[in-house]
């Protein structure tokens, strides 16, 4: 698809401010009580009460509403994951630091599965959008980076090719949370709390 679409810059007054977040929300709401075929422009401005002329002020088409669905999801989820990283420093050992990163990770990733989904879909077909979701994959490799950093003996010799294959490993949990039910990968029910201290056993073995 190329090119990012050109759109506005963000609006600075507060009418408008409101607007774009109504519009968004209604965006969103369209897309879990319907799928994405359920986010037509017109649809989005009937349920956010605005009007066309504000909507494509603000997006220029359907394209730049998910780019800016997805935009504004990274940013919820970025500030997700650093919570949880803040969470993990504030623990007294690697497991507890590990352990608590990834549980609040993958509990993250549950209750937006189905934004993740959607906006893993439009990645695969928008080379913009996948730049800016590889981008957030390297902010969460450094964020692990830093944690078993910031819990490791003073001095010690941290293994980035270590370090690389467990965000890749870890990246496949996620990917597994957004695409199967507990018990659809391999018909065994694990809770995502299990899944996560299995996960943390097997990176400090590792580590």
């Amino acid at each position: 698809m190329g090119t990012l679409p050109t759109v506005p810059t963000p609006p600075r007054q507060s009418r408008s401010i409101e607007s774009t977040r109504r519009m968004l929300d209604a965006a969103e709401d369209l897309f879990r009580s319907g799928g994405s075929d359920a986010l037509t422009v017109d649809a989005v401005i009937e349920r956010a009460g605005t009007s066309t002329g504000a909507f494509y002020a603000r997006f220029g088409n359907r394209r730049g509403l998910f780019v800016a669905m997805h935009e504004r999801f990274l940013e919820i989820f970025g500030r997700a994951l650093d919570d949880a990283a803040r969470a993990a420093r504030q623990q007294t050992n690697l497991r507890d630091a590990l352990l608590i990163f990834f549980e609040e990770t993958l509990a993250s990733t549950r209750r937006h599965r189905n934004t993740l989904h959607f906006h893993m879909i439009q990645n695969a077909h928008d080379a913009d959008m996948r730049t800016q979701g590889n981008e957030f994959n390297r902010g969460a490799f450094e964020l692990i980076s830093d944690i078993v950093e910031w819990h490791s003996k003073s001095g010690a010799t941290i293994d980035v090719d270590r370090l690389d294959l467990i965000a890749r490993t870890f990246f496949g949990l996620i990917l597994e949370t957004i695409l199967f039910a507990p018990e659809e990968s391999n018909g065994r029910h694990v809770s995502d709390q299990d899944r996560a201290a299995r996960f943390t056993d097997m990176v400090l073995s590792y580590l």
